[in-house]
């Protein structure tokens, strides 16, 4: 691992025939792991002391169910479970304390126990770590709520997360790097029956950590207006672990593309966005507003302002735009949608009394957006070329960042002032009382 220009970390692969890699230590005397049992033929078979035992009082004794291993031992096949706890433990042992250490207990058990409980306990408790790309940040933590932070990523977490695959995700490795900080959030489990679910639930999406990290990233793009995203989304056990890599953090996760399609093309040569440390109070505001926010209108807006700025093609951002607008200051009725937006918009501005935001400028962008809108809609389509190479179509790129400043600006006034999410409250508590 090392540092780019930009100020953003760069990965390089080497096995561990190269001097500058981690030893493969229990590899050495004997085959590690099913690859090589499979593989070993004619190596030296040493099983480490007592794991032939241990193997043998797990199968019969409760504490071992959930390894599932073959009731009767037939071959080495039988116990490579087992043998893999014992070796990655091993392992472990000696890259954290060298080969020339003496054994000291407390320090076995520092890394026998997280094998322990992550093998006898169904529940597991979990934190969620998500790579923010190719965004820093002034400082190396700062507190959101009681369970949620933004935090600098220790070594060892970033080189266990070089481990999580790519493949299939249509994300770009140099991307999903590319990050000094990430969201942590606490407090999260998983219950298993066998230790084998574990990789299979964690090394994939799931559609409550995906909430949750799509509501810091809203509440960070509603604070700053920040192109950012994030690559991966990560799940490091607290207080358990199933297997080690050397000395590593352990770490599950999938990798994910949800970042601006610009990142690809080089984007982790330059030094990206800064989020100061005086936005910093701003986002914590706003993601606290975001977490406890019972309103999905306001969900599906934010979501909406996610895509908004994550979308490759400016008139799908352009659409994102308007539809979370009219999450929240549209009603059933679709009559004089574009007018009535422009009103309820107008008179949030008064209500948020930002210099920023005029009321007659802000009514003045929802009219103009809306005829961007109508032009992508209903307009013709661009006419088709036969060229392999054409400059690239900027002719929505101006109204899209319209699209975005404004949705981000609803947002914000609607999380300070929430009564107000029902549009009808705009009307009668803002439009109305100025009338009279």
């Amino acid at each position: 691992m090392s540092l780019l220009d930009s100020g953003f970390p760069h990965f390089t692969e080497a096995g561990f025939h190269n001097d500058n890699s981690p030893r493969d230590y229990v590899g050495i005397i004997r085959p590690n792991g099913l690859l090589g049992l499979l593989s070993g033929i004619g190596r030296p078979l040493v099983d480490l002391p007592k794991g032939r035992e241990l193997a043998s009082f797990l199968r019969s004794h409760q504490v071992g169910e959930r390894l599932k291993l073959d009731p009767v031992y037939k071959d080495p096949f039988s116990d490579r479970v087992v043998d893999r706890l014992v070796g990655d433990a091993v392992e472990r042992y000696l890259h954290l304390h060298g080969i020339t250490a003496p054994i000291e207990v407390k320090r076995r058990e520092a890394v026998i126990q997280p094998l322990m409980v992550g093998t006898i306990l169904r529940t597991l408790n979990l934190s969620l770590v998500v790579p923010i790309t190719l965004t820093h940040f002034e400082v190396d933590h700062f507190s959101l709520t009681e369970t949620t932070y933004i935090s600098r990523i220790p070594k060892k977490l970033q080189l266990g997360r070089t481990l999580i695959s790519t493949l299939g995700s249509g994300a770009v490795k140099m991307v999903v790097g590319a990050a000094t900080h990430a969201f942590v959030s606490n407090g999260w489990s998983i219950e298993v029956d066998n230790v084998d679910e574990v990789p299979k639930s964690l090394n994939q999406s799931s559609s409550n950590a995906l909430d949750a990290i799509e509501s810091f990233f809203s509440a960070l793009r509603v604070a700053t207006g920040i192109e950012t995203g994030y690559a991966q989304m990560l799940w490091v056990p607290r207080g358990w672990a199933l297997s080690y890599y050397c000395d590593l953090t352990p770490v599950y996760g999938t990798t994910l593309r949800r970042y601006p399609s610009e990142y690809d093309n080089y984007g982790w040569v330059y030094k990206g966005a800064t989020v100061e440390t005086e936005h910093l109070p701003e986002v914590r505001r706003l993601y606290r507003a975001v977490a406890s926010s019972p309103s999905e209108g306001m969900r599906l807006a934010l979501s909406r302002l996610n895509a908004c700025l994550t979308r490759s093609d400016a008139a799908d951002a352009i659409l994102d735009g308007t539809i979370g607008l009219e999450l929240l200051l549209g009603d059933e009725q679709n009559q004089s949608l574009s007018y009535k937006l422009r009103l309820r918009a107008a008179a949030l501005a008064l209500l948020h009394a930002e210099p920023a935001y005029p009321a007659t400028e802000v009514a003045s962008k929802v009219k103009r957006l809306y005829a961007a809108r109508s032009a992508i809609v209903h307009g013709q389509r661009k006419k088709r070329s036969k060229k392999a190479s054409e400059p690239e179509d900027t002719r929505n790129a101006n109204d899209r960042l319209l699209a975005s400043d404004l949705l981000r600006f609803v947002l914000n006034v609607l999380l300070t002032n929430p009564a107000y999410l029902d549009p009808a409250k705009i009307d009668e508590g803002i439009l109305l009382r100025g009338r009279n």
